[in-house]
């Protein structure tokens, strides 16, 4: 009798101290490194894992249209609700209103005012109330009923822009046989110069692997490179080498405002899994597969990709194994607050984010289809109504 009563005891003393127990909750410990404040994330966010509950909103698939031809297209949408899908690779891009009926095509092809030829590599975005269009080094500038308002020679293919007179682009330099890299910003002038402005990052040999003796390889999980993106409204720039998980958030003028640091084991690769990391280029019989196996690193980049959210979050896209990614969600201050999952057979690969949730391109049977979806959760970052 004595031995259970002491046996009881020994059991509430064991549940209160367990019960006096904190628990105990990451933290963000900020560091001042040369003058910059240095955002030390835990290795868990601080408001745990969420699975976004979405509802989709609207889906267009452009082969219901005759006149509309894709074999593979991107999309961008307005805050009136106009969409474009676009071909970047043979300069086509297709106009649709909200609800996803045709209206026409933006532009034609060819050499003149206004036209690109089918080997211009077209971006489009709508700009505070029109459409821009850069390709073949230029940009077009049309309102929103399509009328070409005028075009100039921009001298970059890729921009992103910040306003109406300001965009990042990188440059490649060659130094010897070293490939040098800046990511910059450029300003346009009011007679549409463009002049050169300050340097946000840049670095030697990033954007290929190489392959001797004179090939090279480029894809998004194992290159080493810099990435970049552009919040438009917060007027701020974040940029980051993908080999290290840290990232500068910059302003207009190039200056650092703070850098977000998160733990990153990079995830090692047997042989086995670099065959999955070059599944689609070892399927050509006439490559030399072995030179592409031996030239491919044994560690992947610390992050596949960063996108800029509504209310100045931001997603990087963690890798977290082959062909594999999660994504970390960080609030305007640097501080890593979610890990987000989808549900299942709906992936974040082609996101664009908006204050109602995300647009993306999905395949449906043989085809892609354009797809928005509503975030219903998650209410500090996304407008669930």
């Amino acid at each position: 009798m004595k031995r259970n009563i002491w046996i009881l005891c020994l059991v509430l003393i064991w549940i209160v101290a367990a019960c006096g127990q904190k628990k105990v909750e990451p933290e963000v410990q900020i560091e001042v490194i040369d003058g910059v404040r240095h955002v030390m994330n835990p290795e868990m966010p601080l408001k745990g894992t969420v699975l976004l509950e979405l509802e989709k909103k609207l889906e267009i698939d452009p082969y219901d249209h005759e006149e509309v031809g894709f074999s593979y297209f991107d999309a961008v949408k307005d805050t009136d609700g106009e969409i474009i899908l676009f071909n970047a690779n043979d300069a086509e891009a297709e106009r649709f209103t909200k609800d996803g009926d045709y209206i026409g095509s933006l532009f034609r092809k060819g050499q003149g005012p206004g036209e690109f030829s089918s080997m211009s590599l077209v971006f489009v975005r709508f700009m505070d109330g029109q459409i821009w269009v850069t390709g073949g080094q230029k940009l077009a500038k049309f309102d929103k009923q399509g009328q070409l308002i005028e075009d100039f020679k921009l001298g970059d293919s890729i921009a992103s822009f910040i306003d109406q007179n300001k965009y990042v682009t990188d440059t490649r330099t060659r130094i010897g046989e070293d490939l040098h890299k800046q990511i910059m910003i450029k300003k346009i002038s009011k007679t549409n110069e463009v002049e050169e402005g300050p340097v946000l990052m840049e670095g030697t040999n990033l954007g290929m692997i190489r392959i001797p003796p004179r090939g090279g390889l480029m894809e998004s999980w194992g290159t080493p490179d810099i990435e970049y993106a552009v919040d438009r409204n917060a007027k701020k720039i974040y940029a980051a080498l993908k080999e290290e998980y840290k990232i500068q958030a910059k302003d207009v003028e190039g200056n650092t405002l703070y850098v977000i640091e998160a733990p990153y084991p990079r995830v090692s690769l047997s042989g086995r899994e670099k065959e999955i990391m070059l599944d689609i280029i070892l399927r050509d019989e006439s490559k030399d597969k072995q030179k592409y196996l031996d030239a491919y690193p044994d560690k992947l980049m610390a992050f596949k990709e960063m996108k800029v959210l509504p209310k100045g979050y931001l997603a990087v896209y963690r890798i977290s194994g082959p062909k594999e990614y999660q994504v970390d969600i960080f609030d305007d201050q640097g501080r890593y607050v979610y890990q987000v999952e989808t549900p299942e057979n709906i992936t974040l690969d082609r996101a664009i984010f908006y204050d109602f949730g995300f647009t993306t391109v999905q395949t449906e049977g043989d085809f892609p289809v354009y797809v928005e979806y509503r975030i219903k959760n998650l209410p500090e970052i996304f407008d669930s109504r």
